[in-house]
């Protein structure tokens, strides 16, 4: 063996004698090296920009020639029924593109990003440079209202509640509604209202709900993108019809007050707020809402019961009627379709300026005045 190499060794040597005593052997080519990083970080969603650079490196310093791919795929590669796109070229050594919503429709969930590099004698590096990454997918949201006859948080008995919902995606996706309703404990099917309405116009969609009977009810709608859910819940409370409230009158003063009358005084009803019964009166044949009742009364102050002076939104009360100096309580209540009068309550006693046949407190449906004549 080593007697072999010397005898190869001095065939050389001679070599380079006859020639004069140069020897010229080609240089060996290296290949390129290459690397792909990826320019931030964090988690990857649909719509994202992003960017990569090529660390590379020839030992040879050749130029380089860079070949970048990405691509978006509808499955991560481990599933072999994947399908990917392509979405960007490019030669430069940053390379970015911005990460689509879906492909063929279906939304992306991972990406390949490849860069082949080759040198000006066509050394390629080796293993090709490939990126696997995952795409993430914001979850859906569900958004629910409602609108209708509401009073302090509560709906009547039989009487139409809208409930809007839509659904809402970060990365764009359809989202899919399903409704469930459940009923009050008491409810019987056959004799509730549960309706889809034409989805409106700003997306959506919409159901409209009569509830035969009081009780708690719930709306759920549950959302879904195609890769995960989202629910929605509304809890509403129905109850039997409450009593009107005496929301606003004019003159507006504290229990007890002295109101002084020098010249012919209106005493008004300004606003009455009712699930159903309104004042002022809604439009006529209307199926669900009518107009509250309103009385008026009158009695010397002191005096043990009050007179029927008339009906209607307002009364004019004329000093003129009455000695100077001399007092009078007037009086104005209100009823809904029930016929429940504050005199019917035991809490409202008659001479109680204001009361409230049922909570709050602060729903009155009478009002009374203490009016002095000069």
């Amino acid at each position: 063996m080593t007697a072999g190499i010397f005898a190869r060794s001095a065939a050389l040597a001679t070599v380079a004698t006859a020639l004069g005593g140069c020897l010229y052997l080609d240089p060996i080519n290296e290949r390129p090296s290459a690397e792909i990083r990826r320019v931030g970080d964090g988690l990857i969603f649909r719509g994202d920009a992003l960017t990569f650079q090529a660390v590379v490196d020839d030992p040879d310093r050749d130029r380089l020639a860079l070949d970048w791919r990405g691509q978006a795929c509808d499955r991560p590669a481990s599933d072999p029924a994947r399908r990917c796109s392509a979405v960007e070229t490019g030669t430069d050594p940053q390379f970015g593109f911005t990460v689509p919503l879906a492909i063929d429709g279906a939304p992306t969930v991972a990406l390949l990003v490849t860069l082949d590099v080759t040198d000006s004698h066509g050394a390629v590096a080796k293993p090709r440079q490939a990126l696997e990454l995952a795409v993430g997918n914001h979850a859906p949201a569900v958004a629910i209202q409602r609108h209708g006859r509401e009073l302090m948080g509560q709906f009547p008995v039989g009487v139409p509640i809208t409930i809007a919902a839509r659904g809402d995606d970060p990365d764009g996706d359809p989202v899919a509604l399903t409704w469930t309703l459940f009923p009050a404990a008491t409810s019987v099917p056959g004799d509730v209202g549960w309706t889809r309405l034409p989805d409106p116009a700003g997306g959506g969609q919409e159901y409209q709900l009569v509830p035969d009977v009081a009780g708690d009810w719930l709306v759920r709608v549950d959302g879904a993108d195609g890769l995960a859910t989202a629910r929605g819940e509304l809890a509403l409370q129905v109850r039997p019809d409450h009593a009107p409230c005496l929301t606003a009158v004019e003159p507006s003063v504290a229990d007890g007050a002295v109101v002084i009358a020098t010249a012919p005084r209106r005493f008004a009803v300004v606003v009455v707020a009712d699930d159903l019964d309104l004042y002022p009166a809604p439009p006529p044949g209307d199926p669900y809402l009518g107009a509250a009742t309103l009385r008026w009364s009158q009695r010397p102050a002191g005096a043990p019961g009050f007179t029927a002076i008339g009906g209607g939104g307002a009364i004019d009360l004329d000093p003129a009627t009455l000695a100077p100096g001399e007092r009078v309580e007037l009086r104005v209540e209100v009823a809904d379709r029930t016929g429940r009068w504050p005199a019917q309550s035991p809490g409202c006693t008659v001479d109680q300026p204001s009361c409230a046949i049922e909570a709050p407190t602060t729903c009155v449906q009478r009002r009374t005045w203490l009016v002095e004549a000069r």
